[in-house]
Formats: structure tokens, C-alpha cells, sequence
């Protein structure tokens, strides 16, 4: 699933890589796919699942990049696919979600959201159902309402579905993916006006509590990363991202803030749009507003560690293994035509490995044993594992 679990720490507990062998990873395989892909591909039992704006889900072997099986004519899809008891779950940017069966690509069933929604995030499989986010097209152009939306996992009909903002007003959309804790409460980001984070009960949609995380005054700095959770001296804790530069941490009952940090000055396309990695010692925060690169932060005080720059900004979710964090580089707007997909020491942030993708890189890379996988924007899946 988008992040490796449902802490949304992007730390894989099935990710092996350590500083050695990053440093000799090679191209194992690159398939081609119709469209950006800009969700971090899914790995499960030895298959690859990605998927691209053109419309197209595959699922490849992860050993030799060979197709399993493909499906086509989906429609844009931004997010994650999701692969959970047998199924795999994908969302896309006309507000339709799709279930296939893992093992041969068979429809099990498809949902339609409310019309001019789309749905840029992963689904969430969590208590039998596959939670969905809902937010406006691209430049909330149709202004709609933020939802969250639950679906029976096996037959895809609704068990709730939940607006926002009260009332169903426009706005606050849910642009990112939900993280859910033990208890089952979920938090997720929500957009402009709202800008902060909303924590639900999953089984209900019931609202819990909304945290603003500061005044959007016309600008469109949403929320828009995956918060992650995590234990601060004993207490549950979120942290979040978001577009305006801020780093927050709060309290996971009550949302309270314990402390924030602005890390850079962002916009409404800048900022700390990627979702940030935790492995436990330090966050790993990816901006794409100057100073571009990535932050090591305190996880108890939010005070930088250490900084690695890069040339290009970063949209992809960084991920970090057993010493290592990997991260994609690459531009929205500008020059599509640059990127890389790097391996950074957690411990100083210098530079172990690097490989020139000649394209932008917004997917978050995905981390299974030693194999990396990732997509870039001219519709290519690499995967990479150490050479001898």
C-alpha cells in the first residue's frame, strides 16, 4: 500500500536495503506505460502493480519486468493502487474507483463519486471496507465539496459517506491518503479554505476532531501530503506536511499542536507536497519550494539535522530503509525533462547512488527487500536492485 503501511511512515518493515548495497544498485527492468506515472507502485507477493495517467493498470513480475496483466482505458489515475485480500484497489481523477483481482486482472466491481470529483489519493483497505478521498479537478475548477467515502471491500456499495465541511459546502478536499491507528481512528489533510487535518472514525465517518493548521487567505496552500503517525514520549502523535512550507506535529487525541516548524515558503504547486518518511530516529521531508532537497528533522523538536539540496524540485514521497532514504527528483511545472531517482545516508544525507532518469520523478519510490521501483513521468517503471 502508498507508504508501506497504514502509519503512512514510508519505513517498508519488508525493505532490506542497507548503505552497501545501495550503492551498487543497477537497472534490473523498465517497462513503458501510456502516461505519467506519478503513484508509487504497489509491491505484492513477487508482482508489481502501476499505474499512469493514460489510463493504464499493470501488473508485472517483479523479477523480470514481464507482464502478468495489463488493463487500459481506466481513465487518469494520480494515486496509488492498493492491494489488499486478493484484490487490487485504484482510484482516478474522474472520481471512479476500480477493484481487480490480483492474480489474473478480473473487474470484481467499480464505484462512481459525486460528479466533478476526483480522486488524486490511494484507497485505504481497512475493516472490510475501502476508504476513498474526494477532493476537486485539477485548479478546483468545479469548486467541489471534500468527501471521504467508505465501500464494502468485496461488493464496492457504500457503507457512509461524509462531507467535510458542514453542510456539504465546497471546499476542504481531501487530497491526500488516510493513515489509521490502531483504534481505528483515521487523519487525513484537507485543503483550502480548511487547511489542516481531520480525524474520523473509520467504521462510522463520524468527524473526531479538525485542526487548521494556519489561515489559507486566498492562496491554496492545501494539506495535501499523507500525515504519519508515530509515539512521542508515550503519547500517539500526528505529523503532517503541507503546501505552505509548515511542518506539524500534534496530538493524535485532541489535535493539538505540539510544535511546527516552516521549513521553506511554498504555493499552492511548492512547498512539503510529498509525504514525509519517519524511520523512528528522523523525518524525512522532501520540499519543492527553494531550498529544494531534502530534510532530516528531530521527530521531538522539528530542528534540522542535516539538508540535502538538489537542482530539482521534489514531489516524490520519500522512502526509508535500513539506513537509507530513497527519493525522486523532478518538476511539475518546467523542464520535464530532468530528474533522478537517488539513495541518500539516513545518518548525514550524502549521496550513496543516483541514476539519471532523464524525466521527472513525482513517484515516491517503492521499497520491497533489496528491490527499488519507481515511475517517472514519461510513463516509464524502473526497478533496480544491487549488482555485483
Amino acid at each position: 500500500m502508498y507508504r508501506g503501511d497504514l502509519a503512512r511512515d514510508g519505513h517498508p518493515s519488508s525493505a532490506t536495503l542497507n548503505p552497501a548495497a545501495a550503492a551498487r544498485l543497477k537497472l534490473a527492468w523498465r517497462i513503458h506505460l501510456d502516461g505519467a506515472v506519478d503513484g508509487t507502485p504497489a509491491v505484492a507477493l513477487g508482482v508489481v502493480i502501476a499505474a499512469s495517467a493514460g489510463g493504464t493498470l499493470a501488473a508485472v513480475d517483479a523479477s523480470t519486468g514481464h507482464a502478468v496483466w495489463v488493463r487500459h482505458g481506466l481513465g487518469a489515475i494520480s494515486g496509488s493502487p492498493t492491494v489488499a485480500d486478493g484484490l487490487v484497489h485504484v482510484a482516478t481523477l474522474a472520481g471512479r474507483v476500480y477493484a481487480f483481482g490480483l492474480a489474473h486482472g478480473e473487474m470484481v466491481w467499480t464505484w462512481s463519486g459525486a460528479a466533478g470529483s476526483a480522486a488524486w489519493a490511494s484507497p485505504v483497505v481497512y475493516g472490510g471496507e475501502v476508504i476513498v478521498a474526494l477532493a476537486s479537478t485539477y485548479g478546483d475548477n468545479p469548486f467541489v465539496p471534500g468527501r471521504l467515502v467508505a465501500l464494502d471491500e468485496e461488493t464496492g456499495s457504500e457503507r457512509w459517506n461524509m462531507c467535510v465541511l458542514p453542510g456539504c459546502e465546497s471546499g476542504d478536499g481531501v487530497w491526500s491518503t488516510p493513515a489509521i491507528d490502531d483504534q481505528g481512528t483515521g487523519f487525513v489533510g484537507v485543503g483550502n479554505p480548511g487547511d489542516g487535518i481531520l480525524a474520523f472514525d473509520t467504521a462510522t465517518g463520524h468527524r473526531k476532531w479538525v485542526a487548521n493548521l494556519y489561515s489559507d487567505g486566498g492562496r491554496d496552500v492545501d494539506v495535501g501530503a499523507t500525515p504519519v503517525l508515530f509515539n512521542l514520549y508515550g503519547r500517539e502523535v500526528v505529523a503532517q506536511a503541507s503546501d505552505e512550507g509548515l511542518f506539524a506535529v500534534l496530538d493524535a487525541s485532541n489535535g493539538a499542536v505540539v510544535w511546527s516548524k516552516e521549513l521553506v515558503s511554498g504555493s499552492a504547486v511548492h512547498g512539503l507536497i510529498a509525504s514525509p518518511a519517519y524511520d523512528g530516529t528522523s523525518f524525512y521531508v522532501g520540499s519543492a519550494s527553494p531550498p529544494t532537497g531534502v530534510f532530516a528533522l528531530d521527530p521531538s523538536n522539528g530542528n534540522v539535522t542535516w539538508r540535502h539540496q538538489t537542482v530539482e524540485p521534489i514531489y516524490s514521497a520519500p522512502a526509508v530503509t535500513r539506513g537509507v532514504v530513497v527519493v525522486g527528483t523532478g518538476a511539475v511545472f518546467g523542464d520535464l525533462g530532468a530528474g533522478s531517482v537517488a539513495a541518500l545516508s539516513s545518518a548525514d544525507g550524502h549521496v550513496l547512488w543516483s541514476y539519471d532518469t532523464h524525466s521527472a520523478v513525482r513517484s515516491g519510490p517503492a521499497v520491497a527487500g533489496d528491490l527499488v521501483v519507481v515511475g517517472v513521468y514519461a510513463g516509464d517503471v524502473l526497478a533496480f536492485r544491487p549488482g555485483n
